[in-house]
């Protein structure tokens, strides 16, 4: 914005490149960290405005509830400064710069995500509320809305602009009567100053019937202020129902705790077949399930064989790409060349990561617990010599609760997943859950 001391240095250190946001109270620069060498985002309170001490307090607030949060789906500190800001004393907050485009931006230019998308990143946001709302006191967001929300490079979704943050629970020097937030994504007890997590809950179903249907949620308003969610949406058909819910204006009446939604949109109801997929007809989410003797148990017969199907040979990981029907005189040939070129190195390297492999799914096949679980996301990671594994990011029920895992798998199979799918795996609750995808197909 105009104005704006661009490519001055604030703590001695922050060179401000460009504004990127403007709220009610304050504005967030982007800016250069000269001792770090990366980009950073850094709020600060437009003082031309006038002193305003509920300014300030929101400001200070935020930055004091930022501090303690570690989640990959909020912006992280890095610390608050002061120093001046156009002629007069100003405080700073110093946060991680999220790169990426704003759903609000994506609805703007007419983008639309692909279902699986949309799922995805909701059940992200949902995590995210999860661990907002489960801190003690619990804390909300109050202004989630498309602007707030921004998706990384890799779709990973981050909640952005804090400044409405505050605690369930008051402190003694607060009133009750705080309103924050924007119309058409804030329930009625909101404007009376009496949030709740449900509140948060239902600005981001809101939020995503305006990303589902690009057209704000005040559009779908009755005269009575209650959001009217279309019979048919586009999309997974798993969320129409779910956004009806969130979005009945009593807070009784709709879900209490974001783990109630993620349950709601994984539960076994919603792993029979969904319509038409990318690329094809659906194809049926309901697993065989995997059977194998109560653990712990002996690796054999029947279960050894299925720790063979599963497990990647050395040839398997040096070639991950390709699906290896048979070897060939030539492809022993290629082998023996690329031993001679690298001293042996990349065999040995390869039947390093085999066996290691191994070895952990035979703990897994001893020990671990079947179980189905849902692909979250799946990308490509090298491992050596240039060739890629999956990376299968997924999550899980079991013992009543949720969990989040990821495992490398061969590309062969990780290609024809997608999010939403659902994999087979292993887990050992006593060694904290922890997890092996077991899916050859």
């Amino acid at each position: 914005m105009s104005g704006d001391p661009i490519g001055i240095v604030v703590g001695g250190r922050y060179r401000i490149v460009q504004t990127i946001g403007q709220g009610a109270f304050g504005r967030t620069l982007l800016a250069d960290d000269l001792i770090l060498h990366r980009p950073v985002a850094v709020k600060v309170l437009d003082v031309r405005q006038g002193p305003d001490w509920k300014a300030y307090q929101l400001f200070e607030r935020e930055a004091d509830v930022l501090a303690g949060l570690r989640h990959q789906g909020i912006p992280a500190v890095h610390g608050t400064l002061r120093d001046e800001w156009n002629g007069a004393p100003a405080t700073f907050l110093v946060m991680e710069y999220i790169e990426g485009t704003s759903l609000a931006q994506l609805i703007e230019n007419r983008q639309s995500l692909e279902s699986a998308e949309v799922l995805n990143v909701f059940l992200e946001l949902l995590a995210v509320l999860d661990y907002l709302h489960g801190r003690v006191p619990p804390i909300l967001h109050r202004d989630i809305k498309p602007a707030n929300i921004i998706l990384r490079p890799g779709g990973i979704p981050a909640l952005v602009d804090f400044g409405s943050v505050r605690h369930v629970v008051l402190g003694p020097d607060e009133g009750g009567s705080t309103v924050a937030g924007t119309y058409g994504y804030m329930p009625y007890e909101q404007y009376m100053g009496q949030a709740t997590p449900a509140s948060d809950l239902y600005a981001l179903g809101a939020t995503f019937l305006h990303v589902l249907t690009g057209r704000p949620p005040r559009d779908f308003m009755s005269d009575e202020g209650r959001i009217q969610v279309p019979a048919s949406l586009p999309g997974d058909p798993r969320l129409p129902p779910v956004l009806e819910r969130l979005l009945r204006p009593s807070p009784a009446e709709r879900f209490a705790r974001a783990s109630e939604v993620r349950q709601a949109l994984l539960s076994p109801a919603v792993l029979e077949p969904t319509g038409e997929r990318r690329g094809g007809p659906a194809r049926a989410l309901i697993l065989r399930p995997v059977v194998l003797p109560a653990a712990p148990r002996t690796i054999e017969g029947e279960t050894e064989k299925m720790l063979e199907r599963v497990a990647p040979s050395a040839w398997d990981l040096m070639d991950a790409s390709n699906k290896r029907e048979e070897t060939t005189l030539g492809d022993i040939l290629i082998f023996a060349f690329f031993c001679v070129i690298t001293a042996g190195v990349l065999p040995a390297v390869f039947f390093s990561i085999a066996g290691s492999r191994r070895r952990r799914l035979r703990r897994f096949f001893s020990q671990g617990t079947p179980g189905t679980a849902r692909v979250l996301n799946v990308y490509l990671e090298t491992v050596a010599f240039g060739e890629k594994l999956a990376r299968v990011s997924y999550e899980f029920e079991a013992d009543g609760r949720l969990f989040r895992d990821s495992d490398q798998v061969l590309p062969v199979i990780a290609n024809r997943w997608q999010p939403g799918d659902m994999i087979q795996i292993l887990y050992i609750a006593d060694r904290d859950y922890d997890s092996v995808v077991i899916s050859t197909s």
